[in-house]
């Protein structure tokens, strides 16, 4: 059996246009972005333990020559997936990661309004703090990205904050299209 695998990982945080870079990614020549968007892989238990076989299968759809990607946050919410790192470095030691941030309160804010509309909160914003700690803890950008820069190194890890996407678009796009090494121009 041929084992696919990522060239590279868009890492998170939740509700930081992930699946917009996602998306804008997948429309770029010699890129190949997984369906679905977020296979949780090496985050969640359950969907470890179906394998390699299953995992690589997000991935055979790829033209001959496409760097392949996936996007899934589950891999930047310490502590609930606290194996991410671990199996991921054992699996892919040299893949490069990309780690989208925003403003942590907006985050957190974009978060609970996520959470409250899909009925998984119930409670005020700041009753759900206190009941929730992974509404703070999914913000703490130090946390979640020092166990990726301690193991896959500065330069297999790139940065990208929310409002640059926004607002610099094209640069900030050209900025991962650089980092990932496409050979083909990339533009929003």
């Amino acid at each position: 059996m041929v084992i696919h695998r990522p060239d590279f990982i868009v890492i998170g945080a939740m509700k930081s246009a992930t699946t917009t870079l996602h998306e804008q990614l997948a429309r770029q020549p010699g890129v190949f972005m997984s369906r679905p968007k977020e296979p949780n892989f090496f985050s969640d238990d359950e969907i470890y333990a179906r394998g390699w076989g299953w995992y690589s299968s997000h991935f055979r759809a790829a033209l001959p020559g496409a760097i392949r990607g996936e996007s899934s946050t589950h891999y930047t919410k310490l502590p609930t997936f606290p194996w991410t790192v671990e199996r991921m470095f054992r699996d892919l030691p040299r893949i490069k990661l990309i780690y989208v941030m925003r403003h942590p309160i907006d985050r957190l804010l974009s978060q609970y309004v996520h959470e409250l509309t899909a009925g998984r909160i119930r409670v005020s914003l700041l009753e759900a703090v206190h009941r929730h700690p992974e509404l703070i803890d999914y913000s703490r950008y130090a946390m979640q990205l020092e166990p990726f820069l301690r193991a896959f190194e500065f330069d297999n890890v790139l940065p990208v904050f929310f409002p640059r996407l926004v607002t610099e678009s094209g640069q900030e796009f050209e900025r991962i299209g650089r980092f990932l090494a496409l050979q083909s121009p990339i533009k929003w």
